[in-house]
């Protein structure tokens, strides 16, 4: 069972998270936001070979894919999704469904001239 600790140990975990600022954390979201940015660069690759009607929906629909694929990385090899202090795979599939909902939207508003 956890217990409280009111002796502050709150202090002594910020004080530990202060002095790693430099560590593998930025490391870390450098190497996932790299790799998500990889294949949403892929994504868009792949929907520019389409014909232009179809180019919206052909992304919003990769996007879904690779928002998948990064959910099941998430879910077999990333640990818990909270409390986490860098980005992880949980976040890379979040966005990927953030990006392909914008698209969805901006095609459903003709944003792309469609």
């Amino acid at each position: 069972m956890a217990t409280f600790d009111l002796r502050g140990g709150h202090r002594h975990v910020s004080r530990l998270r202060h002095g790693r600022r430099g560590g593998p954390g930025q490391a870390t979201d450098g190497a996932v936001l790299g790799r998500w940015i990889l294949s949403a660069a892929l994504c868009v690759t792949l929907a520019a070979l389409c014909p232009s009607p179809a180019l919206p929906w052909v992304l919003a629909v990769l996007l879904s894919l690779s928002g998948f694929v990064w959910l099941g990385l998430a879910i077999t090899q990333a640990g818990p999704p909270a409390n986490t202090p860098h980005l992880t795979a949980w976040d890379a599939a979040l966005l990927s469904f953030a990006a392909s909902f914008g698209v969805q939207s901006a095609a459903r508003l003709g944003l792309f001239g469609g």
